[in-house]
Order: C-alpha cells, then sequence, then structure tokens
C-alpha cells in the first residue's frame, strides 16, 4: 500500500500573518511537502483576536520557501466575498510565480464570512453549491482559454473574458465535502475529494463519499480518477477535558456551524457543546500511536493525504514530524 502524503492544516487564528510565514519555513525544514492555511474574513471565535487575509501570506511563505506547496483549505469563489474569476487570477499568479506549489481548494463556506459581503443574506446550500460549481467552470476556462470568450450562468455572466497572466502547471481543484450530495460535486466538478474525520468515519467514507465521489467524476467522463484527502481532528484529551480547558475555541463544531453569523454567537454557542457531540468530531488519542491507528484506518480506505492540524509553533510542529512524518 503506497505511503500517504502528511500534511499540516496551520490554521489562521491566534497568531499573527508572520508568524505563519516563519511556519512555513519551519515546515519545509521538518520535511513537510505540504501546508494548508485557514480563508476566512472573520475567526471561528471572537477570542482569537485574529484573522488574516491569508492570501498575502501565501504569497509571502512562497517567496520564502522553494520547494513546499500551500493553498488556502478552502477559499469559496461562489461570488459574495470572491468572484471566481478574481479566484482564479490570484491562483495563476501564484502559480505563475511559483510553477506547481500553489493549491486550490474550494468550498460553499460559512456565513460568518461570505454574509457580510452578500447584503446579510445567506443563500441555502443548494444555491451555494451551484455557484461553487458554476464559479469552478469559469475559473478553468479562465486558467486554459487562450482568446477572450462570454460566459453566461446563472449565476456570473460577462461579455468579455481573458486571463492574461495564466498559470504556468495545470491547475488541480481540491472540493471540500462533507455529505454525499457534495461529494458527488466534488467527483463531477472538481479533481480531487476533501472530507473532514471523524466528522465522516473512514467507514462512511468507504461506503457512501467515495461512491459518490466516483459516481460525479463518471458522469463528467472524467478520464482520470481523482484523490482522497482526509482532514484528521485529534486531541491527547477526553472531550470533557477539551470542553473544560478549550470549549470557546470549539465553534466550528457546534449545530449548524456554517449559518451562525458572527464570531460572539459561534463562542457562545460553542460553550454549551456536549462530550457526546464533542466525540463526533475529534479523536480522543491517548498517545501517538493511537493517531496512527487514526491514520491507518483512513489509508485503508484509500486517503492519499492526511493532513493534521498544528497552530504554527514550532514545538507542535516537531511533535507531527517526529511521531507521523517520520512513520510514514
Amino acid at each position: 500500500m503506497p505511503k500517504p502524503l502528511i500534511s499540516l492544516d496551520i490554521g489562521e487564528n491566534y497568531f499573527d500573518p508572520r508568524d505563519f510565514v516563519e511556519a512555513t519555513v519551519y515546515g519545509e525544514e521538518l520535511g513537510f511537502k505540504r501546508l494548508w492555511f485557514g480563508d476566512h474574513f472573520m475567526p471561528w471565535f471572537h477570542k482569537s483576536d485574529r484573522s488574516n487575509f491569508v492570501w498575502s501570506v501565501m504569497a509571502s511563505a512562497l517567496e520564502r520557501t522553494k520547494k513546499i506547496e500551500v493553498g488556502p483549505l478552502v477559499t469559496v469563489p461562489i461570488g459574495a466575498r470572491y468572484h471566481p474569476a478574481l479566484i482564479a487570477q490570484a491562483a495563476a499568479t501564484l502559480d505563475n510565480m511559483y510553477p506547481g506549489r500553489f493549491l486550490v481548494s474550494v468550498g460553499t463556506g460559512e456565513a460568518v464570512n461570505e454574509v457580510p459581503f452578500w447584503n446579510n443574506e445567506w443563500p441555502a446550500w443548494s444555491e451555494r453549491m451551484e455557484r461553487l460549481a458554476e464559479g469552478i467552470t469559469l475559473m478553468r476556462k479562465l486558467w486554459t482559454s487562450p482568446k477572450p470568450f462570454k460566459f453566461e450562468g446563472k449565476y456570473f455572466s460577462s461579455e468579455f473574458l481573458l486571463l492574461y497572466t495564466k498559470p504556468r502547471t495545470k491547475m488541480d481543484v481540491y472540493f471540500s465535502a462533507v455529505g454525499e450530495k457534495a461529494a458527488y460535486g466534488a467527483g463531477r466538478y472538481g479533481d480531487h475529494l476533501v472530507t473532514l474525520s471523524p466528522g465522516n468515519s473512514a467507514e462512511r467514507i468507504r461506503d457512501v463519499l467515495l461512491p459518490r465521489f466516483r459516481e460525479g467524476e463518471k458522469d463528467a467522463k472524467k478520464k482520470k480518477a481523482g484523490t482522497l484527502v482526509v482532514h484528521i481532528d485529534y486531541a491527547f484529551k477526553t472531550p470533557a477535558q477539551i470542553i473544560k480547558d478549550s470549549g470557546h475555541e470549539l465553534s466550528a463544531f457546534v449545530e449548524h456551524a456554517v449559518d451562525v453569523r458572527t464570531p460572539i454567537e459561534l463562542e457562545k454557542r460553542a460553550r454549551a457543546i456536549t462530550p457526546e457531540r464533542l466525540s463526533r468530531f475529534i479523536h480522543s488519542c491517548k498517545n501517538w500511536n493511537d493517531v496512527i491507528k487514526v491514520l491507518d484506518s483512513y489509508i485503508e480506505v484509500g486517503a492519499s493525504e492526511l493532513v493534521l492540524f498544528s497552530s504554527p509553533v514550532k514545538k507542535e510542529m516537531d511533535a507531527v514530524a517526529k511521531n507521523v512524518l517520520s512513520v510514514f
């Protein structure tokens, strides 16, 4: 069985922009081949007191390094905060400057980041998925069309479009999906499937998400099968201990978190999260051997990349490098 790529999600909260740049440099020194960054306008919880514009951070990180790949996990080209043509241009520019080192990962977004740019509206998931699919179609055409073109879509239209600065390499689209409908969309419109663990167990990925992803690929008549990327959330504490020590930081795990509009409200709801609910979203591990067992379970169902969370702190990055990167 091929060994998976081990990468890091170094987030975007609690730290200044320069800390993430230095963490990328250090990650390359440790031997990581890929780092992912959060792309948020506002943070998941109010007390984080930070929310950097990640595109500026990623450009600086790429300039300071030589080989490591970076990308947002995820960006949201659905027409509120970001028009898909803008993301296409930004990604193409970075790939033009740092060929093959910039990654594009997309999703349908969260209200806390998108509503401020949408006149306080928040479309249903079905509309956001339609917008994302159409946005990806537009992005691909901008990356590849050598001539000006007219684009007429349901959500995005223009009489004249041409991306004058093209990417130097083929740009794949990593598509974030938690449910089976989104997994189908990932196969139909994206190139690779990204999902969350343990929000999706290895068995559910194998039996539900991957079949739907492959179905989408088949319907799109893809010639090459995409890969599976699994983001692993884990902790060396019980759910009860996590809630006691850092309950306000658990906003991403509250019910309907993607529909909550402010960091203050997210943080408030996080304080009411129960150990039972939290156990559905974080692997509680006693030691690094437990973490390896968790990773193995996802490798067995076909994961080619495993993303582990680490803040941009050397001690935490060292621990993952020593105990996980060295194994795989």
